[in-house]
């Protein structure tokens, strides 16, 4: 429990109202009752008069008989405030009597390893990093500190994890990429031995799949966010704090700049570019090598700039009514064909 001083303090905000307000909870603006903090920004500002929340943070404003905290990006210091709150209470500490922990792995201190869990040869885990049960590391993987590693993951040899990486359940790291050729005949495999490098900070969701390297390395940098069920593929560079949102799948040698946004259910084909800042609308379908330019935003199946997209939709709209319009001028060409012909002696 904290008082909305302690928060206000926390986030370097201006406090306005009841210094002593106690804050035990979080909640959006309409749910939050008694005893929560909520935020508010932008259209929702309006609604902060009628919400039940103890203390609101807001951007700066006139907010008459409410306790608020001020600051300039309430949505960013709610983030702050809830992991403040609600920090990763970790469930058990040490190595489990079932782990299978090769004594060639290195461990940092204070590691926890889960029930079931399987640590091979060579591999290396930092301090303070928790692997749930279930647990696959293969050898000569290397876990930086302060990592979460969910029950069920499967680490392949050879992947490279930064610090505070968060693995959720059913995540595969470093697994084949979908490399063959076909010699006429049949389809031959070719031997993926490539490596996976993860930067810090990086998340990645439930049962999303993260390919090695066919010949060099797949790379995901610092501070990306993968959403649950995606796909990438071998060879894929992904920049620095990029986003990626869920069923989306990245096919093989594709890059993606710092800090681009990539919707729900796109599909990015191989050799593809998404420069620095762009966006990729949802369900967007980038074709083979295919350049999303930076800071654009591109939208549609095949890729176009959103700007164009809104054209051809609003041109689809219209559609009906030309086709009405197209009948009705048809219908009196017909009528003036008829009559001309009637004057033909």
């Amino acid at each position: 429990m904290r008082t909305a001083r302690e928060i206000a303090e926390f986030v370097g905000g201006t406090l306005r109202g009841d210094h002593s307000v106690e804050i035990h909870e979080i909640g959006s603006l309409d749910s939050a009752g008694q005893g929560a903090l909520a935020y508010a920004e932008g259209r929702y500002v309006a609604n902060i008069a009628a919400s039940n929340a103890s203390c609101v943070l807001v951007p700066p404003g006139d907010y008459p008989s409410r306790t608020v905290i001020v600051v300039d990006a309430p949505r960013v210091a709610f983030a702050r405030v809830a992991q403040w709150l609600y920090p990763l209470v970790h469930p058990f500490r040490g190595v489990h009597d079932t782990a299978i922990v090769s004594s060639q792995v290195t461990l940092g201190s204070d590691v926890a390893l889960g029930a079931w869990t399987f640590v091979d040869d060579g591999a290396r885990i930092g301090a303070r990093t928790t692997i749930f049960p279930g647990c696959f590391v293969g050898h000569d993987c290397e876990i930086g500190e302060d990592c979460v590693v969910y029950p069920r993951v499967v680490l392949y040899p050879e992947v490279r994890l930064g610090d505070r990486v968060i693995l959720h359940a059913g995540t595969v790291l470093g697994a084949d990429g979908f490399g063959f050729v076909f010699d006429g005949t049949r389809h031959l495999k070719v031997p993926q031995v490539g490596r996976l490098t993860i930067g810090d900070d990086v998340e990645v969701g439930a049962n999303a799949c993260v390919d090695r390297g066919a010949l060099d390395e797949t790379v995901i940098k610092s501070g990306v966010k993968i959403d649950n069920l995606c796909q990438i593929g071998h060879n894929v560079q992904v920049g620095s704090h990029v986003v990626i949102s869920s069923q989306t799948g990245i096919a093989g040698s594709s890059r993606v700049g710092d800090h681009a946004v990539i919707g729900g259910q796109v599909g990015i084909a191989d050799y593809c570019r998404i420069d620095e800042r762009a966006t990729v609308g949802a369900q967007c379908g980038v074709p083979s090598r295919k350049r999303v330019p930076a800071g654009e935003v591109y939208w549609g199946t095949p890729a176009r700039p959103l700007k164009n997209i809104k054209r051809q939709q609003a041109h689809l709209a219209r559609l009906p009514r030309m086709a009405e319009e197209l009948k009705e001028l048809q219908r009196e060409v017909l009528e003036l064909k008829k009559t001309l012909a009637d004057r033909v002696p």
